[in-house]
């Protein structure tokens, strides 16, 4: 596959982001969330990124919305520090989306003086682990979650 065209979102996404998410799976919602998020608790989501100091990251393979990265500062970290989130819809995972959206992520956090990205999946999301170790995360086991940490370049 070619590489996918990566692009900053903007709040005149907003449409694009909500079909994306609800295109999701219950396996993949529960996935990026750690658990089951209704309707309600998704257009909250979406609306708090639109609001904070966030920047979303889309892979687009198709000119279509197909995987999301959410790089949100952690507010009162010293040295600066965020939290990097991501989900690929499932007909899409296996194709190098999460790796072209880690590695945007990685660079607009750099550029932002962003030291530190701490990303958490649940302990069975093998795939989001392996794209940590991939970028060369420390990996640390905790009760029901796995958290990693990026040193940006």
């Amino acid at each position: 596959m070619p590489d996918p065209t990566i692009r900053r979102l903007h709040p005149f996404d907003r449409r694009r982001i909500e079909a994306r998410y609800r295109r999701l799976d219950p396996d993949s919602l529960r996935a990026r969330f750690g658990g089951i998020l209704g309707a309600d608790g998704l257009t909250a989501h979406i609306d708090r990124l639109n609001r904070e100091d966030a920047l979303l990251f889309g892979a687009f393979p198709d000119a279509r919305l197909r995987g999301l990265a959410e790089l949100c500062r952690l507010p009162d970290s010293m040295p600066r520090a965020c939290e990097a989130a991501f989900s690929v819809e499932p007909d899409w995972q296996n194709r190098g989306l999460g790796d072209a959206l880690l590695s945007r992520v990685l660079a607009a956090a750099q550029n932002r003086g962003i030291r530190t990205l701490y990303m958490i999946c649940l302990p069975e999301n093998r795939r989001m682990q392996h794209l940590a170790r991939k970028h060369e995360a420390e990996l640390t086991l905790l009760p029901g979650e796995v958290a990693a940490r990026l040193e940006t370049p």
